[in-house]
């Protein structure tokens, strides 16, 4: 429980809002683009937030100016609470960066992650909750997408002919790779194919092997490195 003595200076006010956050200095720094010292050293009263605070707020969803000054409430405006995966303003929108364990039990829409188990993207995209974000790995989706590569998938959008998704697999885990309509049967269910664009691999009909659709890709961040 926290007293009014608690609140009474910026440092004090950023360190119980992170702390009820669940987040570290760390995974706050590094969900507003900024290093751990930025966090620290406002903690530790050595600055004012260096221009950071209404970004801050936003992130932990906390008022500005109670941030800032202390008066008012301390839930923001928009909302009170620090919801997983919760609405955010243009380019502050955080997007859950899973596993391709985690995102495969994803596909349960039951499924959540607390802030300490994930790190998270940011996006100025209009998606909806049920959104994650996936880093690439091996090089089944080669030349385009290469290992390190993120995407961001929206569980609530169907594929069309041609797009990309992430898939449950039989070994419940995630698989990413381009989406083929073959036919629909006199069900109406649709049979597909997946399809990695490195030929060295093999494709997946859905009526062949267990997989299920998790969601569609709607972003694609790639990331140029040197040796």
């Amino acid at each position: 429980m926290y007293h009014n003595c608690d609140m009474d200076s910026l440092a004090n006010r950023l360190r119980i809002a992170r702390e009820k956050a669940g987040l570290s200095q760390a995974a706050l720094a590094k969900l507003i683009g900024s290093g751990q010292s930025t966090i620290g050293s406002i903690e530790n009263g050595r600055n004012q937030g260096s221009g950071k605070l209404l970004q801050i707020a936003r992130v932990l969803s906390v008022s500005p100016e109670w941030l800032e000054t202390g008066r008012g409430s301390m839930e923001s405006v928009q909302g009170s609470g620090f919801a997983n995966v919760a609405a955010a303003p243009v380019g502050e929108r955080r997007i859950p960066l899973l596993n391709y364990i985690q995102a495969g039990n994803f596909a349960d829409g039951g499924q959540n992650f607390t802030m300490a188990e994930v790190e998270y993207l940011l996006t100025d995209l209009d998606l909806s909750e049920r959104s994650f974000a996936l880093q690439i790995k091996g090089d089944s989706m080669r030349p385009d997408f290469t290992e390190g590569d993120r995407i961001i998938v929206d569980c609530e959008i169907s594929p069309r002919p041609g797009d990309f998704v992430v898939a449950k697999n039989s070994e419940e885990e995630a698989t990413f790779k381009k989406y083929r309509l073959i036919s629909i049967d006199e069900r109406g269910k649709e049979i597909f194919e997946l399809v990695p664009l490195n030929e060295d691999y093999p494709s997946m009909r859905s009526d062949q092997h267990s997989v299920q659709i998790i969601g569609t890709m709607v972003e694609h961040r790639k990331y140029y490195r040197r040796n």
